[in-house]
């Protein structure tokens, strides 16, 4: 099986796609009436993607497996990647039906995404020793980061992927068990 570094599956991920792909992620919309612009954030959208996350990495941390091949270290680590990843779906949650400014909406998805990161390049450093169906939970969990990233178009260029946001999220809501 190939490398399936967050590096390569971004540097995979910015081919160009067109633009209905790059529309179909964005959770932001830019209004301008009369001088003033407004950005809305799709609050639910970010809310899917962070719990989709979520659900991916404590299902792989929850296995024995993956914690007897990672170690109680890596383990412990993708836990607190975990709890910051859950702080920031529980904040989504609170407001979800609220209106968001465009900073608290990076902040959320910067600090998941960093945490995200994190336990995912732990996993990877395993992927040779990780059952297939964990390999495709960690490429399904990598396969939303830039997904995230691009719900508040703070990815400039169209983001496509090995797998689509639904795809990804698809392979999470299965499990480990289903894989």
């Amino acid at each position: 099986m190939s490398s399936l570094s967050r590096r390569s599956l971004l540097r995979a991920g910015l081919l160009a796609s067109g633009a209905g792909a790059m529309a179909s992620l964005t959770a932001c919309t830019v209004t301008s009436s009369g001088g003033n612009t407004t950005y809305s954030v799709n609050v639910t959208k970010v809310l899917s993607i962070i719990s989709s996350i979520e659900s991916g990495l404590t299902q792989m941390v929850n296995s024995t497996t993956v914690s007897s091949i990672i170690g109680t270290e890596n383990t412990a680590k993708i836990t607190a990647a975990i709890t910051q990843v859950s702080t920031v779906t529980a904040e989504v949650a609170a407001t979800a039906a609220s209106t968001v400014t465009l900073t608290v909406a990076q902040n959320w998805i910067e600090t998941a995404e960093s945490a995200a990161s994190a336990a995912v390049t732990v996993l990877q450093a395993f992927q040779s020793q990780l059952p297939a169906s964990v390999n495709t939970m960690v490429q399904a969990v990598s396969a939303l980061l830039p997904a995230l990233e691009a719900v508040i178009s703070s990815v400039s260029t169209t983001v496509k992927t090995t797998l689509s946001p639904a795809e990804a999220q698809t392979i999470i809501a299965r499990g480990l068990q289903a894989n």
